[in-house]
């Protein structure tokens, strides 16, 4: 799967209103719309995957291995930050388990499947503040 394959399918299954694309961008700047309902959060991801899996076209490939490793700092900045809502956490999970899916089927050249027949992916629960 190319990047651009990646993001198309996240955006028909989460959904355009959180990553809203720009079908005539050839290039990653531009490719989020700035319509998107968290769109700092979200040209981040974009911007980790394209990095992270050495992206240099949006036709470049990506796999299971190098997504994960780089939405890993992403997903731990939002767990911590004090100033992330609810909607914020309720997307970055549904990025994971949409990714996690998409790649279910496929196996990655740098995952071999014995090593990813194991693996689980797990929600994580937001956290409230109390007030004292």
């Amino acid at each position: 799967m190319t990047f651009r394959e990646l993001l198309e399918e996240l955006s028909r299954r989460i959904g355009q209103h959180q990553i809203p694309l720009n079908p005539a961008t050839t290039e990653l700047r531009g490719l989020i719309d700035s319509g998107a309902v968290h769109y700092e959060l979200i040209t981040q991801i974009a911007t980790a995957i394209y990095t992270g899996n050495r992206c240099r076209r949006l036709a470049d490939p990506v796999t299971r291995d190098a997504t994960f490793a780089a939405l890993g700092p992403i997903r731990l900045a939002v767990l911590r930050s004090p100033r992330t809502d609810v909607d914020a956490y309720a997307l970055m999970d549904k990025v994971g388990v949409e990714i996690g899916q998409l790649f279910a089927g496929s196996h990655s050249v740098d995952a071999p499947q014995a090593a990813s027949a194991g693996a689980q992916l797990l929600r994580f629960r937001p956290r409230l503040k109390t007030w004292r």
